[in-house]
């Protein structure tokens, strides 16, 4: 999984007053300046917006894993984004979520990509590594608590 992981796409963002729609956008844009892996950006964040019409990505305990398998994107990207202040992604649980995990894919690559998603679901139901990573108080320690859990 360390593969996957850019270390210019792991972020905090202090995202007051900016909707879940506005903070899925700026991590796309994120991603695409920061990946070669991003085709189009535009239809990326269409896919993304789509999939989050289909049902939430909001996994409960303060989590979201925004996700979406594209054409517009060459090979599997993901980016973390801890936010400043939590956001309503209508999680299962009710809780708002601070702790997005965005997640693109190419359509061919459908068992890596479930089994990404089935990885990252079950690394941050664990209150310890949340809890690590939503008390880290820089970059710095921010990259360093991911880096710990995968």
């Amino acid at each position: 999984m360390l593969s996957y992981f850019n270390i210019k796409m792991i972020n905090f963002f202090d995202n007051k007053s900016v909707s879940k729609d506005e903070i899925l956008k700026e991590m796309v844009l994120n991603m695409a300046e920061n990946s070669e892996a991003i085709e189009n950006k535009d239809v990326f964040y269409s896919e993304i917006l789509e999939r989050e019409s289909v049902g939430t990505t909001g996994i409960g305990m303060g989590v979201a894993i925004p996700h979406a398998r594209t054409e517009s994107v060459k090979e599997i990207v993901l980016s973390i984004w801890v936010l400043k202040n939590p956001v309503d992604f209508n999680s299962l649980d009710g809780e708002k979520v601070k702790i997005i995990i965005l997640v693109g894919a190419p359509k061919g690559e459908s068992k890596k990509y479930l089994e990404l998603l089935s990885s990252l679901s079950r690394i941050f139901r664990d209150k310890k590594i949340r809890n690590s990573i939503l008390e880290s108080t820089t970059r710095e320690c921010l990259i360093e608590a991911i880096a710990e859990i995968v």
